[in-house]
């Protein structure tokens, strides 16, 4: 549980019940984001219709959280990234660099008869590591752990917020081994 759920009334200032919510996340967050990554992923293979790249990849990569999960922390990944301080934007980048991953396009010639060719493109998203993220923004990778780390409180801090208020927290939580 991430955080008790309170009945604002029976308080009569903010202060008073904001000394009852702990914020403290009794999960490994990079689990959760992990997860959300191979989800995303794997929804995007299955837009661009190439899922057999997906059912390829590493057994760690096929991990996946539910839908409605998955669209919880999207939700959470899409504000921060649409959000007005650049701080908070340039944690959404590197939290997507990390576990989702950076999408590429591969051209590749098929041969269809012996004198002609047709170009295929297919999609390939793979997961950047720290070292690799530092250098796409040009920033030291202590810099990039400090980010990422900020980026996570972030989302720990947003699903406490949820389950505060909507009582109701990621189904995915209640399936992770700790």
């Amino acid at each position: 549980m991430l955080a008790k759920q309170i009945n604002f009334e029976q308080y009569q200032n903010p202060t008073q019940w904001l000394n009852k919510v702990s914020l403290n996340a009794d999960y490994d967050i990079t689990q959760v984001l992990t997860r959300w990554g191979n989800w995303a992923r794997k929804e995007a293979y299955q837009q661009r219709k190439v899922f057999s790249l997906y059912q390829s990849q590493k057994k760690e990569y096929k991990q996946i959280c539910l839908d409605k999960d998955g669209l919880i922390i999207d939700g959470i990944i899409s504000t921060m990234k649409n959000s007005k301080i650049t701080k908070i934007k340039e944690e959404a980048k590197v939290l997507i660099k990390f576990y989702y991953g950076d999408e590429m396009i591969v051209d590749d010639h098929v041969y269809i008869e012996p004198s002609k060719t047709q170009i295929s493109s297919t999609l390939i998203i793979k997961p950047k590591n720290l070292r690799e993220i530092a250098q796409d923004l040009a920033c030291s990778e202590g810099n990039i752990r400090k980010i990422k780390s900020s980026g996570e409180s972030y989302i720990i801090g947003a699903l406490s917020m949820q389950t505060m208020l909507t009582g109701t927290e990621l189904e995915l939580l209640q399936h992770l081994v700790f």
